[in-house]
């Protein structure tokens, strides 16, 4: 046999309220509907019975009766039957403008005067009205008519009464009936209460209302308490919920909650994720200045149920990326310093062999481009490019023209990290790769003063941008026109493919190819990637 679940404080407080609201509505639309229809009942008297004493005044035998001074059996038979037709009529009198009386209800009484005094307005002329009298058989509504001759003379009145015992009695039964739909009325608000409770009950899957409570309290604090922002949104894009540290990452005073979520998060994909279902992970926003990891996740009930929003979960990568940073400096720099001495080693072998031959020329030149790269610089190139491939790369390429005697500088704004890379890490490997190699080669090709390369790497969440700069002696028109051409080179055959492989890759991910050259100056190469466009082209 299943055990009754108790009903918790709470549930009882509502059932009481639930039931005290109910009642009060019902009283006081009963009680109202009561007093109306009481007082139309009342109302509907007075009109029955001046209605029928205007009826009697009005009639030619009872005109007849009071000029002729004598009672008409004909007057009394049809005054009976009219009384007996109509059951509510207590008594009904004729009486003559000296007050006596040529018919009554009551045949004992018919002959005598009326002394009620009630009539004396009538006889002299007044309208028609009603009074409460009290005769022998208890209190009266009277209703009071005048009876005119052919001249318009006053020649009697008729008086025309219920008991008020009568009407009482029917106001009783209205009381009653009113009285038996508040009890059926209040069966029914009792039903409704514990439908509603249990409604209540099974909607909270089962949790008592203070259990609920509590959980959303625990809830809040928890959710409040995690170091990830979540931001959670209806269908419609509008925010339902925001934690304290998405707040503060948002970084707004204003309430949040109940404003369009593209409106504080402009870079959302909430359309797509209600659309297919599917989430979109491990995406790099700029949120109030910091750097973020967005998760974007449909709420549902079950795997099967479509999404009735979406949750933004929202990771700072900033402190991460300052931990990250360290580490990956250390490293860099520890590695850079090996490789360096190890080169350092080799360069001092070269030299010892050019003079011990006797090259001192040779000698002092392998000293002079020595000097181009330090470990200073190799360990600024390991701070602030942190993709290990595109480090190696560029350190690579920072010795091979140093060899040269190129100098290859890093931009000191340089940054780049492999989560703002928007395009694979290889394919940004053979773009820097063939940048940097055509440079080198273009600046051996021809004789110039100053012999340097500045390359700048700066990789946003939004826009990756890739700037090579060199001193050469700038690009002719023809060799511009044509220089992404494959096979199309001017230094021999079989070259002429760097500069069409990076156009290729630009191309293939929806980027844009900037080129400024001026004679005698030198060269930018100024390759540019937006989200966006980067994104649409992987898919």
């Amino acid at each position: 046999m299943p055990v009754k679940k108790k009903k918790s404080a709470l549930e009882r407080k509502l059932y009481r309220v639930f039931m005290l609201v109910s009642t009060l509505v019902i009283l006081l639309s009963l009680g109202g509907t009561m007093y109306f229809d009481m007082l139309r009942q009342r109302q509907e008297m007075d009109t029955m019975i001046s209605g029928i004493a205007a009826y009697i005044s009005e009639g030619t035998d009872v005109v007849a009766m009071l000029e002729s001074g004598y009672p008409s059996p004909r007057v009394e038979r049809s005054l009976d039957a009219l009384c007996d037709t109509i059951p509510n009529i207590s008594v009904a009198v004729v009486c003559d403008k000296d007050g006596v009386r040529f018919y009554h209800t009551d045949r004992l009484q018919t002959g005598e005067s009326y002394v009620g005094g009630e009539e004396i307005p009538i006889l002299q002329g007044s309208d028609p009205y009603i009074t409460i009298g009290y005769g022998t058989k208890g209190a009266q509504r009277r209703a009071f008519h005048a009876v005119f001759n052919k001249d318009g003379e006053i020649i009697g009145f008729v008086m025309v009464s219920v008991f008020i015992g009568v009407i009482s009695a029917r106001l009783q039964s209205i009381m009653l009936v009113h009285l038996m739909i508040l009890g059926v009325m209040l069966l029914v608000s009792i039903s409704l209460s514990h439908v509603s409770l249990r409604y209540l009950r099974s909607t909270l899957m089962g949790l008592q209302p203070e259990e609920l409570l509590r959980r959303y309290l625990r809830q809040d604090v928890v959710l409040s308490a995690v170091a990830e922002g979540l931001v959670a949104s209806d269908t419609k894009g509008t925010v339902l919920f925001v934690n304290s540290v998405a707040r503060s990452m948002i970084g707004e005073d204003k309430a949040l909650e109940g404003r369009p979520v593209r409106e504080l998060l402009p870079d959302t994909r909430q359309e797509s994720v209600l659309r297919t279902g599917q989430p979109e992970e491990r995406r790099s926003w700029m949120v109030g200045g910091r750097s973020v990891l967005v998760n974007e996740v449909p709420i549902r009930k079950d795997n099967q149920s479509p999404a009735e929003g979406v949750l933004i979960v929202l990771y700072d990568r900033t402190e991460m990326l300052n931990m990250s940073n360290e580490l990956f400096g250390a490293r860099s720099m520890i590695d850079a310093l090996r490789s360096f001495n190890h080169e350092f080693s080799n360069k001092l072998h070269v030299i010892l062999g050019y003079l011990e031959a006797g090259q001192t020329d040779q000698a002092i030149g392998v000293i002079v481009n020595s000097n181009l790269i330090t470990s200073q610089l190799i360990c600024q190139t390991a701070d602030q490019i942190r993709v290990s491939e595109l480090c190696a790369l560029v350190i690579g390429k920072m010795m091979h023209a140093a060899e040269q005697g190129i100098e290859l500088k890093l931009m000191g704004d340089s940054c780049c990290i492999e989560q703002d890379l928007l395009i694979p890490v290889s394919d940004m490997t053979t773009i820097v790769g063939n940048l940097l190699e055509n440079a080198i080669e273009e600046l051996n090709c021809h004789e110039s003063e100053l012999r340097e390369i500045k390359f700048g790497l700066y990789c946003r969440p939004d826009c990756n941008i890739v700037v090579c700069e060199d001193t050469s002696t700038g690009i002719s028109p023809e060799v511009l026109d044509n220089m992404f051409e494959k096979n199309f080179s001017t230094k021999g055959k079989y070259r002429g493919t760097g500069l069409y492989v990076v156009r290729r890759t630009v191309r293939q991910y929806g980027g844009r190819i900037d080129v400024e050259t001026e004679a005698g100056v030198g060269s930018v190469f100024t390759i540019t990637f937006t989200r966006e466009e980067a994104n649409g082209c992987i898919r």
